[in-house]
């Protein structure tokens, strides 16, 4: 593998850090500016038809590392996880043909969020996740898809959709412990950066998870002088303009095992405004450079 500093982490673009433009020129600039690897939404996918969606990826040499989408809300964006019962239901529809369409597109990774906070109590929210979960990854793996479940650490300026009164999981080590009473192989974890830095930025959150178990990870980074219960994802930046130890965080990961796409996602409305791309040309520079090669992990 080449283009990344460390030798061992493959760049990657998510569609959310170009915002406002459609799928065909999301992926140009990403090829353009040296992406091998981006996340897509897979209903906007599917609305461009994966026939023709395969063959543009085959031209620009860009492959789908993970798809969103395995519960749709809408012609783009997710539904997190802890959905009510009818929405559920409603987001199943079509199920299969999502997988398909994933498989198709040569994408083994199907991304989605865990509510951090629920208006269900705590040990219910917990039980209906696991449900879920088990019942996703059985689903994906029958199309040789694994679900990459996302731990939100964050506690200020939460969507109304992921959040409530009550706690539900909100740190990678509890996350684990989740998936691991869900009973599913066909789940791993999603790691975010900003999220392991809300969460306060411990090694150990990544190499405990042990090997395999990491399925996707996004990066962005944190700004500086702010205390993490502050952290907002209206904050993110660019991966090295900020305050997070990308050493730190490459060590634990390599030594937790992974060595796969590590994907700039920037909610930042401020870096969005930016040309889209200037935004993909700074994605995939932070996205090499925030590891620094005289500390990386050999």
């Amino acid at each position: 593998m080449t283009g990344d500093a460390t030798g061992r982490f493959v760049p990657c673009l998510n569609p959310a850090t170009c915002s406002g433009i459609g799928l065909e020129q999301f992926l140009a600039l990403a090829a353009g500016a040296g992406f091998p690897t981006v996340e897509v939404s897979i209903q906007q996918a599917q609305a461009h038809g994966t026939g023709r969606l395969r063959e543009l990826l085959q031209e620009l040499g860009v492959a789908v590392a993970a798809a969103s989408g395995i519960l749709p809300a809408g012609p783009v964006l997710p539904a997190p996880l802890l959905v009510d019962p009818d929405t559920y239901r409603a987001c199943l529809k079509g199920l299969d043909e999502r997988l398909d369409a994933m498989a198709a597109l040569g994408c083994t990774v199907a991304t989605t969020v865990l509510n951090p906070r629920s208006p269900l109590k705590t040990a219910e929210a917990r039980a209906v996740a696991r449900e879920r979960i088990a019942h996703l990854a059985t689903a994906a793996a029958a199309h040789g898809v694994r679900l990459a479940v996302e731990a939100v650490s964050i506690h200020t300026g939460l969507p109304p959709d992921l959040d409530g009164p009550h706690s539900v999981v909100d740190t990678l080590p509890h996350l684990a412990e989740l998936l691991d009473e869900a009973g599913t192989d066909g789940a791993g974890v999603l790691v975010d950066s900003f999220h392991w830095a809300a969460a306060g930025a411990d090694p150990a959150h990544l190499t405990d998870l042990g090997p395999d178990r990491i399925t996707h990870v996004q990066i962005a980074d944190i700004p500086g002088g702010r205390a993490v219960g502050e952290l907002t994802d209206s904050q993110r930046l660019f991966p090295g303009d900020g305050a997070l130890d990308w050493t730190s965080f490459a060590d634990a990961l390599a030594r937790a095992g992974y060595a796969g796409p590590v994907s700039v996602e920037l909610f930042n409305p401020r870096l969005r405004a930016l040309p889209a791309g200037g935004i993909a040309r700074l994605s995939h520079y932070a996205a090499t450079r925030c590891w620094t090669l005289a500390e990386a992990p050999r």
